[in-house]
């Protein structure tokens, strides 16, 4: 029969014989009628039934699966595949509408290390739309769109684009995959492709991760995605909105290890603000950390870094040699101390970043410094009885082979390279004597200034035959705010801002201190300025750096304390660790009462 019908075939359609069925194919349309379907069946690009599909076909034949006429969701597309593709035997399996684009283009590139100092970046391999079409597996809603941040959230790869936040199917790291794996179901292993629903414009563009989900940013409002069964999967998850609080979408949030921290650039200044308790339920605690000094962030800041394990955040702006930092000590859920400070660079800040207790930053010399958050046995110091005093200079390293000139009083260090390729630096660089090389010498503590020419500088005195300590003096400040008797009322204080106080004396609680001074800024006087070198010159060895492991030094003032501005100041390599301020004076409050 099957031959009898190949041999009857009109002119321009050619068969196949295959198995039972006959496959036939022309360049021009044409039509087949089949007289008695029980006897014969014939199919094209669609069927009603799979069970309609014959055991044997063309090997790479796409059959569309129409499962209802009224809706077009239940639909799928089965493919051929013949044994080791061959027409004839072999078996149907799923697969996506033939004709329909089925790779992703102009995605995100990878940034790769391939060795010490090589990255390559390359394009990124990204699953195919292997099933479905464009209703029941339909592209991403991020093709075509801007992406603008990429992210990780429960072993799925996370981006967000417009108003949308699209995961990968879980466990597909390697090669993400974007697409449902069937399109028969709906699977807790399919992506996720969620809008937030706002009434305001809610353009996504940071997130990060945190234990009830994952919080995103959006310039005007904050989101929380998450689910509310313990299996995150389409059906599941949810995108809610959690504050409405304007957010910078130049600087990434960061983790405070329990809380989140992000900046806040709409005002005059900029804001950085912490957020905690953040639930699934409810919304969640926004503090403005900067409210105590509203006036200190510029405004545009675009750099933030911070390390959680010294409790510190460093922001700052490119262009600017400001760095500005919030230090808090944390105790439980309880914030117990935290304070703002700012470091002046010698060049305007680049980038920067925090690894292992360690501050690095680029200047505008392209140089990589670091500056460490905490004290090591490499940093510069000198020992007096056993105990360590750390040398403030910046850029230090050492230095040795001087050679001294008698006649001029002179000693010149030679052949010193990197002297000539740092920008002219705004302090002075001077040399350190610690002490250890050879140990002990007589001249412990002692440093002088050096005067550079190219790659040689001198320095006054004899300092050959010693391995010294050189780098950068910087000034070290601390203005402190007015006065005023304070009174704690529970966990919190309050200061008497409507009393009479005439300071008599300040006592500044050091650690360990070395050379310091003092100014007195009083109403219609002239300023007042006092260097202080800690011990007395009959308590210590002569010839050894006169530093003191602790010490309490007393200011006089008498003034009232509206009428004083007091500021500690040291610029010199000894260390000045101020630990606590306390006060003396004559204090009234003004009381009226009627007669």
């Amino acid at each position: 029969i099957i031959g009898g019908i190949l041999a009857e075939l009109p002119s321009g359609v050619t068969g196949k014989h295959i198995g039972t069925g006959i496959y036939l194919s022309s360049p021009n349309p044409f039509s087949v009628e089949v007289v008695e379907e029980d006897l014969m069946r014939c199919f094209q690009a669609s069927v009603n039934d799979v069970q309609n599909l014959p055991n044997q076909c063309k090997h790479g034949y796409i059959v569309k699966i129409s499962n209802s006429r009224m809706s077009n969701e239940d639909d799928y597309y089965l493919r051929f595949d013949g044994a080791n593709d061959r027409d004839g035997v072999g078996s149907w399996s799923e697969c996506a509408k033939s004709g329909i684009a089925k790779s992703l283009t102009n995605m995100p590139l990878v940034i790769q290390r391939t060795a010490t100092t090589t990255f390559t970046v390359k394009q990124f391999t990204y699953a195919d739309r292997e099933v479905g079409d464009e209703l029941t597996n339909p592209l991403p809603s991020f093709v075509g769109k801007r992406i603008n941040k990429v992210l990780f959230f429960r072993n799925r790869l996370a981006l967000l684009s417009g108003e949308n936040v699209i995961t990968s199917r879980p466990g597909t790291l390697g090669t993400p995959d974007f697409f449902n794996e069937t399109a028969l179901t709906v699977s807790a292993s399919d992506p996720v492709d969620i809008s937030a629903a706002s009434m305001f414009p809610s353009e996504l563009f940071d997130g990060i991760e945190v234990n009830t989900g994952l919080v995103v940013f959006s310039t005007n409002q904050q989101f929380l995605l998450a689910s509310d069964d313990t299996v995150f999967n389409p059906d599941t998850a949810k995108l809610r909105s959690i504050s409405t609080f304007n957010y910078s979408e130049t600087i990434p949030p960061i983790s405070l290890g329990t809380t989140l921290a992000y900046v806040d650039n709409s005002g005059k200044f900029s804001r950085f603000n912490e957020m905690a308790n953040i639930q699934r339920e409810g919304e969640p605690n926004i503090v403005e950390v900067s409210k105590v000094v509203p006036s200190l962030l510029p405004k545009d800041i675009d750099l933030l870094t911070n390390s959680r394990e010294n409790s510190i955040i460093l922001l700052g702006k490119t262009g600017s040699d400001d760095v500005f930092g919030y230090k808090y000590f944390q105790i439980s859920d309880k914030r117990q101390q935290a304070a703002w400070f700012k470091w002046k660079l010698n060049n305007p800040l680049i980038y920067h970043f925090i690894i292992n207790d360690e501050y690095f930053f680029l200047d505008s010399d392209y140089y990589l410094q670091s500056i460490k958050l905490v004290q090591t046995e490499d940093d510069p110091s000198t020992s007096i009885n056993n105990v360590d005093f750390l040398l403030h200079v910046d850029n230090h390293t050492t230095v040795s082979g001087g050679n001294f000139d008698s006649a001029t009083n002179l000693t010149t260090f030679s052949g010193v390279s990197w002297l000539n390729t740092v920008t002219s630096p705004n302090h002075e660089l001077v040399v350190i004597d610690e002490g250890g090389t050879p140990a002990p010498t007589n001249d412990q503590g002692r440093y002088g200034k050096a005067t550079v020419s190219g790659t040689s500088f001198t320095v006054p005195g004899n300092w050959s035959g010693v391995t010294l300590t050189i780098g950068y003096l910087y000034p070290y400040e601390v203005k402190f705010p007015t006065f005023y008797p304070t009174r704690q009322q529970g966990n919190s204080s309050s200061a008497d801002v409507n009393s009479s106080l005439v300071l008599h004396r300040i006592k500044f609680h050091f650690g360990k201190v070395g050379l310091y001074e003092t100014t007195l800024e009083r109403v219609g006087k002239n300023d007042y300025t006092e260097v202080y070198e800690s011990p007395i010159m009959d308590i210590y060895t002569a010839s050894r750096a006169p530093y003191l492991e602790e010490h309490i030094q007393t200011v006089p003032v008498y003034e009232k304390n509206t009428n004083v501005d007091v500021t500690l100041r040291s610029s010199h390599p000894a260390p000045a660790t101020l630990r606590a301020v306390s006060w003396e004076g004559d204090y009234s409050p003004k009381y009226y009462k009627r007669v």
